[in-house]
Protein backbone atom coordinates (compact mmCIF):
# COMPACT_ATOMS: atom_id res chain seq x y z
CA UNK A 1 0.00 0.00 0.00
CA UNK A 2 2.81 2.47 1.10
CA UNK A 3 4.45 1.84 -2.51
CA UNK A 4 1.44 2.54 -4.17
CA UNK A 5 0.95 6.01 -2.44
CA UNK A 6 4.62 6.42 -2.95
CA UNK A 7 4.22 5.76 -6.92
CA UNK A 8 1.19 7.79 -7.62
CA UNK A 9 3.22 10.43 -5.23
CA UNK A 10 5.77 10.23 -7.73
CA UNK A 11 3.58 10.32 -10.80
CA UNK A 12 2.13 13.90 -8.83
CA UNK A 13 4.91 15.54 -8.51
CA UNK A 14 6.36 15.03 -12.52
CA UNK A 15 2.93 15.81 -13.55
CA UNK A 16 2.38 19.43 -11.28
CA UNK A 17 5.69 20.94 -12.63
CA UNK A 18 4.83 20.80 -16.03
CA UNK A 19 0.90 21.63 -15.69
CA UNK A 20 2.28 25.24 -13.95
CA UNK A 21 5.29 25.93 -16.29
CA UNK A 22 4.40 29.42 -17.16
CA UNK A 23 5.87 32.56 -17.74
CA UNK A 24 5.86 35.06 -14.64
CA UNK A 25 5.79 39.22 -14.96
CA UNK A 26 5.50 41.46 -12.56
CA UNK A 27 4.05 44.75 -13.04
CA UNK A 28 3.04 47.60 -11.16
CA UNK A 29 2.61 44.84 -8.26
CA UNK A 30 0.44 42.60 -10.18
CA UNK A 31 1.60 38.98 -11.15
CA UNK A 32 0.92 37.60 -14.51
CA UNK A 33 1.01 34.08 -15.76
CA UNK A 34 0.94 33.16 -19.06
CA UNK A 35 3.01 32.82 -22.44
CA UNK A 36 5.42 35.54 -23.37
CA UNK A 37 5.35 35.92 -27.04
CA UNK A 38 7.48 39.27 -28.04
CA UNK A 39 10.12 41.37 -26.23
CA UNK A 40 11.29 44.44 -27.14
CA UNK A 41 13.06 47.53 -25.80
CA UNK A 42 9.30 49.17 -25.33
CA UNK A 43 6.72 46.27 -24.27
CA UNK A 44 6.59 42.66 -24.39
CA UNK A 45 3.18 40.74 -25.74
CA UNK A 46 1.78 38.04 -23.44
CA UNK A 47 -1.39 35.42 -23.41
CA UNK A 48 -2.76 35.42 -20.04
CA UNK A 49 -3.72 32.30 -18.80
CA UNK A 50 -6.93 34.05 -17.56
CA UNK A 51 -8.68 34.54 -20.22
CA UNK A 52 -7.98 34.92 -24.70
CA UNK A 53 -5.99 37.57 -26.44
CA UNK A 54 -2.47 39.45 -25.72
CA UNK A 55 -1.25 41.94 -23.22
CA UNK A 56 0.69 44.37 -24.08
CA UNK A 57 2.94 45.75 -21.15
CA UNK A 58 6.03 48.47 -21.33
CA UNK A 59 8.84 47.80 -20.43
CA UNK A 60 9.29 50.70 -17.90
CA UNK A 61 6.45 48.61 -15.44
CA UNK A 62 7.89 45.47 -15.48
CA UNK A 63 9.66 45.00 -11.82
CA UNK A 64 10.06 41.33 -12.79
CA UNK A 65 10.12 38.78 -15.43
CA UNK A 66 10.89 34.71 -15.70
CA UNK A 67 10.09 33.08 -18.46
CA UNK A 68 10.04 29.15 -18.82
CA UNK A 69 11.03 29.00 -21.96
CA UNK A 70 14.31 30.22 -23.40
CA UNK A 71 14.62 32.92 -25.65
CA UNK A 72 16.86 33.79 -28.43
CA UNK A 73 18.56 37.25 -27.96
CA UNK A 74 20.83 37.80 -31.79
CA UNK A 75 22.41 40.71 -31.29
CA UNK A 76 26.13 41.71 -33.25
CA UNK A 77 27.23 40.47 -36.57
CA UNK A 78 26.01 36.84 -35.88
CA UNK A 79 25.57 36.29 -31.83
CA UNK A 80 22.86 34.10 -30.33
CA UNK A 81 22.54 34.71 -26.76
CA UNK A 82 20.06 31.53 -25.60
CA UNK A 83 18.15 31.44 -21.65
CA UNK A 84 15.28 32.32 -19.88
CA UNK A 85 14.79 36.03 -19.47
CA UNK A 86 15.26 37.08 -16.08
CA UNK A 87 14.90 40.57 -16.01
CA UNK A 88 13.95 43.61 -18.74
CA UNK A 89 13.80 47.09 -18.89
CA UNK A 90 14.01 49.77 -21.51
CA UNK A 91 17.53 49.81 -21.48
CA UNK A 92 18.33 46.09 -21.38
CA UNK A 93 17.69 42.55 -21.44
CA UNK A 94 19.10 39.61 -19.39
CA UNK A 95 18.88 36.29 -19.60
CA UNK A 96 20.62 33.05 -18.02
CA UNK A 97 22.12 30.66 -20.56
CA UNK A 98 23.17 26.97 -19.44
CA UNK A 99 26.44 28.40 -17.85
CA UNK A 100 24.10 29.64 -15.26
CA UNK A 101 25.62 33.46 -14.83
CA UNK A 102 22.74 35.89 -16.16
CA UNK A 103 24.06 37.80 -19.01
CA UNK A 104 22.73 41.32 -19.33
CA UNK A 105 22.61 42.88 -22.60
CA UNK A 106 22.51 45.99 -23.68
CA UNK A 107 18.93 47.00 -25.98
CA UNK A 108 21.24 49.70 -28.27
CA UNK A 109 22.75 45.98 -29.63
CA UNK A 110 19.88 43.89 -29.79
CA UNK A 111 18.14 43.07 -33.66
CA UNK A 112 15.46 40.68 -32.15
CA UNK A 113 14.60 38.26 -29.30
CA UNK A 114 12.38 35.54 -30.54
CA UNK A 115 11.04 32.71 -28.13
CA UNK A 116 12.40 29.40 -28.68
CA UNK A 117 10.08 27.18 -30.21
CA UNK A 118 11.42 24.03 -28.31
CA UNK A 119 12.49 20.60 -29.83
CA UNK A 120 9.47 19.26 -30.85
CA UNK A 121 8.77 22.09 -32.88
CA UNK A 122 8.08 21.57 -36.68
CA UNK A 123 10.64 23.11 -39.17
CA UNK A 124 7.64 25.81 -40.10
CA UNK A 125 7.75 26.74 -36.65
CA UNK A 126 11.39 26.92 -36.45
CA UNK A 127 11.63 29.21 -39.30
CA UNK A 128 11.24 32.38 -37.06
CA UNK A 129 14.33 31.61 -35.25
CA UNK A 130 16.09 30.32 -38.62
CA UNK A 131 15.46 32.93 -40.14
CA UNK A 132 15.76 35.50 -37.40
CA UNK A 133 17.73 37.82 -39.79
CA UNK A 134 15.64 37.89 -42.63
CA UNK A 135 12.22 39.76 -43.61
CA UNK A 136 10.24 40.27 -46.29
CA UNK A 137 7.19 41.63 -48.25
CA UNK A 138 4.85 40.46 -50.53
CA UNK A 139 2.67 42.51 -52.79
CA UNK A 140 -0.58 42.16 -54.86
CA UNK A 141 -2.67 44.93 -56.61
CA UNK A 142 -5.22 44.16 -59.33
CA UNK A 143 -8.15 46.39 -61.07
CA UNK A 144 -10.56 46.33 -63.42
CA UNK A 145 -12.58 49.12 -65.28
CA UNK A 146 -15.26 48.18 -67.09
CA UNK A 147 -16.14 51.17 -69.38
CA UNK A 148 -16.10 52.31 -73.28
CA UNK A 149 -12.59 51.48 -72.80
CA UNK A 150 -12.35 48.28 -70.84
CA UNK A 151 -8.76 48.55 -68.79
CA UNK A 152 -7.28 46.27 -66.24
CA UNK A 153 -3.76 46.24 -64.28
CA UNK A 154 -1.79 43.55 -62.32
CA UNK A 155 1.11 44.44 -60.37
CA UNK A 156 3.04 41.52 -58.28
CA UNK A 157 5.97 42.87 -55.99
CA UNK A 158 8.21 40.66 -53.29
CA UNK A 159 11.16 41.71 -51.42
CA UNK A 160 13.60 40.06 -48.93
CA UNK A 161 16.60 41.35 -46.69
CA UNK A 162 18.96 40.07 -44.90
CA UNK A 163 20.33 42.38 -41.70
CA UNK A 164 23.68 41.44 -40.00
CA UNK A 165 25.51 44.56 -37.70
CA UNK A 166 26.63 47.01 -40.55
CA UNK A 167 25.67 44.55 -43.55
CA UNK A 168 22.21 44.11 -45.56
CA UNK A 169 21.21 41.91 -48.36
CA UNK A 170 18.37 42.96 -50.52
CA UNK A 171 16.70 41.04 -53.22
CA UNK A 172 13.76 42.56 -55.12
CA UNK A 173 11.60 41.55 -58.06
CA UNK A 174 8.46 43.35 -59.15
CA UNK A 175 6.00 42.63 -62.30
CA UNK A 176 3.42 45.38 -63.89
CA UNK A 177 1.29 44.30 -66.70
CA UNK A 178 -1.71 46.79 -68.14
CA UNK A 179 -4.20 45.89 -71.18
CA UNK A 180 -6.65 48.30 -72.56
CA UNK A 181 -9.67 47.21 -75.27
CA UNK A 182 -11.68 49.78 -77.20
CA UNK A 183 -15.21 47.99 -78.06
CA UNK A 184 -15.06 46.32 -81.16
CA UNK A 185 -11.42 46.46 -81.36
CA UNK A 186 -8.57 43.59 -80.11
CA UNK A 187 -6.73 43.32 -76.05
CA UNK A 188 -4.01 45.91 -76.53
CA UNK A 189 -0.95 45.27 -73.97
CA UNK A 190 -0.04 49.09 -72.66
CA UNK A 191 2.68 47.88 -69.91
CA UNK A 192 4.58 44.63 -69.64
CA UNK A 193 7.05 44.98 -67.02
CA UNK A 194 9.64 42.45 -65.41
CA UNK A 195 12.09 44.27 -62.72
CA UNK A 196 14.35 42.59 -60.13
CA UNK A 197 17.33 43.60 -57.97
CA UNK A 198 20.49 42.42 -56.10
CA UNK A 199 21.73 44.97 -53.44
CA UNK A 200 24.27 44.73 -50.67
CA UNK A 201 24.69 47.75 -48.35
CA UNK A 202 27.84 48.32 -45.67
CA UNK A 203 27.28 51.36 -42.82
CA UNK A 204 30.67 52.79 -42.86
CA UNK A 205 28.93 55.17 -39.96
CA UNK A 206 26.12 55.91 -38.30
CA UNK A 207 24.27 57.88 -41.55
CA UNK A 208 26.68 57.18 -44.62
CA UNK A 209 26.36 53.39 -45.88
CA UNK A 210 28.57 51.99 -48.90
CA UNK A 211 26.40 49.86 -51.38
CA UNK A 212 26.78 47.50 -54.67
CA UNK A 213 23.42 46.51 -56.78
CA UNK A 214 22.57 44.64 -60.02
CA UNK A 215 19.23 45.83 -61.52
CA UNK A 216 17.52 43.72 -64.68
CA UNK A 217 14.75 45.19 -66.49
CA UNK A 218 12.22 43.54 -69.01
CA UNK A 219 9.73 45.55 -71.18
CA UNK A 220 7.77 43.91 -73.92
CA UNK A 221 6.00 47.09 -74.87
CA UNK A 222 9.14 48.64 -75.58
CA UNK A 223 10.78 45.61 -77.10
CA UNK A 224 13.89 45.66 -74.33
CA UNK A 225 14.70 41.92 -73.82
CA UNK A 226 17.13 42.76 -70.89
CA UNK A 227 18.66 45.75 -69.59
CA UNK A 228 21.01 45.41 -66.99
CA UNK A 229 22.68 47.96 -64.91
CA UNK A 230 25.09 47.78 -62.48
CA UNK A 231 26.34 50.23 -59.85
CA UNK A 232 28.46 51.44 -56.80
CA UNK A 233 28.65 54.38 -54.53
CA UNK A 234 27.65 55.64 -51.34
CA UNK A 235 24.23 56.26 -49.48
CA UNK A 236 22.70 58.60 -46.68
CA UNK A 237 20.21 58.01 -44.09
CA UNK A 238 18.04 60.99 -44.07
CA UNK A 239 15.75 59.55 -41.87
CA UNK A 240 16.15 56.25 -39.71
CA UNK A 241 14.25 54.80 -36.82
CA UNK A 242 12.57 51.47 -35.89
CA UNK A 243 9.58 52.25 -37.80
CA UNK A 244 11.02 54.53 -40.80
CA UNK A 245 13.74 55.01 -43.11
CA UNK A 246 14.63 57.24 -45.82
CA UNK A 247 17.46 57.25 -47.91
CA UNK A 248 19.31 58.59 -51.14
CA UNK A 249 22.34 57.12 -52.88
CA UNK A 250 24.67 58.09 -55.77
CA UNK A 251 27.15 56.44 -57.76
CA UNK A 252 28.69 55.36 -61.21
CA UNK A 253 27.70 52.87 -62.90
CA UNK A 254 27.32 50.64 -66.41
CA UNK A 255 24.38 49.91 -68.80
CA UNK A 256 24.00 46.80 -70.78
CA UNK A 257 20.64 46.60 -73.26
CA UNK A 258 19.34 44.29 -75.56
CA UNK A 259 16.35 44.34 -77.66
CA UNK A 260 14.51 42.25 -79.77
CA UNK A 261 16.20 41.83 -83.10
CA UNK A 262 19.64 41.99 -81.59
CA UNK A 263 20.24 45.41 -81.10
CA UNK A 264 22.74 46.34 -77.86
CA UNK A 265 23.41 49.61 -76.13
CA UNK A 266 26.23 49.57 -73.91
CA UNK A 267 27.65 52.56 -71.80
CA UNK A 268 29.14 54.15 -68.65
CA UNK A 269 26.06 56.14 -66.13
CA UNK A 270 25.87 58.30 -63.30
CA UNK A 271 22.97 56.76 -61.02
CA UNK A 272 20.91 58.35 -58.48
CA UNK A 273 18.29 56.75 -56.28
CA UNK A 274 16.14 57.15 -52.84
CA UNK A 275 14.23 54.69 -50.97
CA UNK A 276 12.08 54.52 -48.20
CA UNK A 277 10.75 51.90 -45.83
CA UNK A 278 7.86 52.46 -43.76
CA UNK A 279 6.35 49.62 -40.67
CA UNK A 280 2.75 50.38 -40.01
CA UNK A 281 2.32 48.75 -36.45
CA UNK A 282 -1.44 49.49 -35.94
CA UNK A 283 -2.15 47.58 -39.36
CA UNK A 284 0.38 44.53 -38.78
CA UNK A 285 1.80 45.61 -42.03
CA UNK A 286 4.61 47.82 -44.02
CA UNK A 287 5.06 49.99 -47.17
CA UNK A 288 8.00 49.85 -49.29
CA UNK A 289 9.29 52.16 -52.47
CA UNK A 290 11.63 53.51 -54.17
CA UNK A 291 13.13 55.18 -57.33
CA UNK A 292 16.51 55.24 -59.26
CA UNK A 293 17.42 57.54 -62.04
CA UNK A 294 20.38 57.39 -64.54
CA UNK A 295 21.97 60.17 -66.59
CA UNK A 296 24.69 58.39 -69.85
CA UNK A 297 27.87 59.43 -69.55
Amino acid sequence: MLDRIGLLLAVLALLLPAAARADRVTAKGTVLEGKIKSITKKSIVMETVYGTGDLVIATKDIEAIETDAAFHVFRGDDVDSLGPVVGVSPEQVTVTPNAGVPEVISFADVYVIRRDPGPEASALERLGVELAYWEGHFDLGFSYINATADSSALALGAGLMRERGPSRLKLEAAYHRSTSKEQGESNNITIDELYGQIRQEYDVSPRFFAFGSLYAEHDGVEDLGVRLISRVGFGYKLFDTENARITVDGGPGYVYERYYGGDENQYPMIGFGAESDWKLPLLGASWHGGSTGHRRC
